[in-house]
């Protein structure tokens, strides 16, 4: 390693370092015991926990779910990735067939499109 690239590390690890003694110097208080005249804490039940931080989350994560794909499997449609590919479309615009304009009869009809000139 060349002094330059050892010195552009330690520019970044000090002031992490810093960082992280300061966090675990301000959260030591954190650590106190339960003050004398305060009742003493209950004890967390292993099944209310995993409740609440398992099934909970989960529950969540299917409700969405649910609401994402729950329209299109009603109408009938595909969900895989892939299955079914768009076909042409225009949208708001003239009912033929997909991607259709009309042709310009004249030269000075304005149909087909963009019709800039120099």
């Amino acid at each position: 390693m060349t002094s330059t690239a050892v010195r552009r590390l330690l520019a970044l690890a000090v002031p992490a370092g810093v960082v992280v003694a300061t966090i675990l110097a301000t959260a030591a208080p954190a650590s106190a015991d339960t003050p004398e005249g305060w009742p003493k804490e209950e004890s967390v039940d292993l099944l209310q926990a995993l409740l609440y931080f398992g099934a909970v989350p989960v529950l969540v994560f299917l409700v969405i779910l649910a609401l994402g794909y729950g329209p299109a499997l009603a109408r009938g449609e595909s969900v895989k990735p892939g299955e079914q590919l768009p076909e042409s479309q225009w949208l708001g615009g003239p009912r033929k067939s997909g991607g259709e304009l009309a042709a310009p009869d004249t030269e000075d009809s304005k149909a087909g499109g963009a019709g800039a000139t120099w």
